[in-house]
């Protein structure tokens, strides 16, 4: 094993990436089975269940099914195909693990990309392959893990494009950019964030970068088009998803009304849904978008009406996204909380849910991830270093905003680790290049000490 840690580094990586990732997927069969669903598998499985037997995009457990119009379409289509190939659920795990590991592998490929140093790729592998958060995500059916993959891929193509200026790696990492987007919505913004960075590479040739830009966007459209002609014919407008406008109620706007209350997160949303559920003139199930538009509007009211409070979730949230670790996943999935949880009750305690159901090993692992998490984040800051010194800000500012974006891009109240999965490959490698700033440092502090000590031996 040693022998191959120094012949073939990656090798060894991946390797123990995925055997990690697999002993903790025996750990959950062995233990708790069920423990690969959470409460939001259901909906996607459903989805992926419907759409083989009836051929309908439908989240319904029964007939009649009503056409989904919260999720999109690229993971219940993985976990349609995951499993045509294999067992119900187990296949689905193996597939994403797989997925994970050549997460590792592209944050490898992209570090070596930007740095050219394999000492700071194969760190920034490392960091990735070891993640608790990234490994939990792994084997659950939920869209963390190939969002991820996407996201990495679409990435590593645009920084390919960047240096070679080949117009076929435009068109893979334009069409891999269109399938992140309808995987999660979240991913919105990377058309525009990715023609930032193009038409500033083609500063000097402004036409060619607005040209360029027009291809990324136009295949990106042709991308999402079918997708957003279903739902056009479906519900008559052409949208992508209703999810954010629910969530800027459900979370947002609820959070704000708990605090102006003094009313509990839940008992807010369900005020919250009933009053613009009554109020909305028309079929909240039959018209999805013109439903979506009416709370999105009545959550907007709440939240500019009060725009400190909206402030002051967003900070915490972006707090929350950084540090907080991965913890009730690991209970829930190896059944300390008992066979058929899928979510932790929100009536219990912080004191029971700690010391009742949280098992040694969690603390361990959570201490774990925040001694990680220290180390990354310190380190980062001598990354910024090492970029700048090295004249690689265009790339400080690609990694940088993306990781900026999706923080922000989160949900306050309810922000967990998972939403840090996306972005983990992305503080890798700007942390493995603050490790190796500070070990140059430090190897040249050694061999000016050793100098000296020889100049005054000579003396």
């Amino acid at each position: 094993m040693l022998s191959l840690l120094k012949k073939k580094p990656l090798l060894f990586i991946l390797l123990s990436a995925f055997a990690i990732r697999i002993i903790y997927f025996l750990a959950i069969i062995i233990r708790n089975p069920a423990g690969i669903y959470v409460y939001d598998s259901n909906g996607y499985w459903n989805i992926a269940y419907n759409l083989r037997q009836y051929g309908v995009f439908s989240q319904s457990a029964n007939i009649p099914l009503e056409p989904d119009y919260y999720r999109t379409p690229i993971y219940p289509i993985f976990i349609f195909l995951s499993e045509v190939l294999g067992p119900e659920g187990f296949s689905i795990i193996f597939f994403q693990i797989i997925l994970s590991v050549l997460t590792c592998y592209f944050t490898y490929r992209i570090a070596k990309e930007i740095t050219h140093s394999n000492f700071i790729s194969c760190i920034a592998a490392i960091i990735v392959a070891i993640d608790i958060p990234s490994i939990v995500m792994s084997n659950l059916v939920l869209t963390e893990t190939l969002f991820t993959f996407l996201l990495i891929t679409c990435i590593y193509s645009f920084i390919r494009y960047l240096k070679t200026e080949r117009m076929q790696t435009l068109i893979i990492a334009s069409i891999l950019c269109g399938a992140t987007i309808l995987c999660r919505p979240i991913g919105f913004f990377l058309p525009l964030f990715l023609s930032f960075f193009i038409i500033y590479h083609f500063r000097k040739k402004i036409t060619t970068g607005l040209f360029k830009t027009g291809i990324l966007f136009s295949l990106v459209l042709l991308s999402i088009s079918p997708w957003l002609i279903r739902n056009k014919i479906t519900f008559n407008h052409y949208f992508l998803s209703v999810i954010r406008e629910h969530d800027m109620q459900n979370y947002q706007a609820a959070a704000i009304y708990a605090e102006l209350n003094n009313r509990s997160l839940a008992e807010s949303q369900s005020i919250l849904r009933w009053k613009t559920f009554k109020e909305f003139k028309g079929d909240a199930h039959k018209q999805p978008y013109e439903y979506a538009k009416h709370i999105e509007s009545e959550a907007m009211k709440i939240v500019f009406q009060h725009p400190g409070m909206l402030i002051k979730h967003q900070a915490v949230q972006f707090v929350h996204f950084f540090l907080k670790p991965c913890r009730s996943y690991l209970d829930l999935q190896l059944g300390n909380w008992g066979k058929g949880f899928n979510m932790i009750p929100k009536n219990v305690s912080i004191v029971d849910y700690l010391f009742k159901h949280t098992s040694k090993l969690t603390i361990t692992l959570v201490i774990f991830q925040l001694g990680i998490l220290l180390i990354l984040y310190i380190s980062l800051i001598f990354g910024m270093f090492y970029f700048n010194k090295n004249k690689q800000i265009l790339y400080l500012l690609l990694i940088g905003l993306l990781i900026f974006c999706f923080a922000n891009l989160t949900l306050p109240e309810v922000t967990e680790s998972r939403f840090r999965v996306p972005v983990v490959p992305y503080i890798a490698i700007l942390s493995a290049s603050g490790i190796y700033f500070l070990k140059e440092k430090f190897r040249k502090r050694l061999e000016l000490r050793a100098q000296k000590t020889t100049e005054t031996r000579r003396t």
